[in-house]
């Protein structure tokens, strides 16, 4: 799959994320419809480390891409706006979610240039792709946001060298056992120039999440 492809396919699933999120309503579901609803995952904004450049912009992206990964027949995902463990739980309480997901992104690349040359051409040449929905306001900056995000993780992958390496951490939990969940990792390293490490590591997690959330 080239690289161009990768992004098409990352544009539109960011962009059927931000849609399903912008069009679910916000309300309080009575015990009948909780029980039958999707189970919420509340993500915090993951930490990017060894991240140069807008290390937020990177950040907000993976998480749009779990989002895109967490969202379907059975489950559903939001995005936090709280940065401090405790008051994320308290928002995803509010919000009606009960798990909170936290992660953290980490490049072994000793320059660290690739992350910074993504964003920074992310940021040049988002307009290249469309996603497939509305023309609102809301929906315009969403669309803005899932280029960008879409963006900027393919031109990682096309920074990528062989032997980089990149490894993701993330804790799942209920609301009462979130800030003491235990860590889990996904490594993976570059067998060659241009490999995507990132999508792999984030759809592995996500089968492990969903599997817990779930109980499976």
């Amino acid at each position: 799959m080239t690289c161009q492809h990768v992004a098409a396919a990352l544009t539109f699933a960011f962009g059927l994320a931000f849609a399903s999120s912008a069009a679910a309503p916000a309300f309080a579901q009575s015990p009948e419809t909780q029980a039958s609803a999707p189970a919420c995952i509340a993500i915090v904004l993951p930490s990017a480390k060894g991240a140069a450049g807008d290390a937020t912009a990177f950040a907000t992206s993976l998480r749009e891409l779990f989002v895109s990964y967490l969202t379907g027949p059975s489950l559903r995902a939001i995005a936090l706006e709280a940065r401090l463990a405790s008051q994320a739980v308290e928002e995803a309480r509010q919000k009606d979610c009960g798990y909170v997901l936290v992660t953290s992104i980490e490049s072994k690349r000793d320059d660290g240039s690739a992350w910074g040359r993504a964003l920074g051409r992310a940021a040049g040449t988002a307009v290249w792709y469309g996603v497939p929905y509305g023309g609102t306001a809301a929906t315009a900056a969403a669309r803005g946001a899932a280029v960008a995000g879409a963006h900027a993780i393919t031109t990682m992958a096309e920074t990528t060298k062989a032997k980089d390496e990149v490894t993701l951490e993330y804790r799942i939990g209920t609301l009462a056992a979130a800030l003491r969940a235990p860590a889990r990792r996904e490594k993976a390293k570059a067998k060659s120039d241009g490999e995507d490490l990132l999508t792999p590591l984030v759809e592995k997690a996500s089968e492990a999440i969903a599997a817990t959330v779930l109980k499976r």
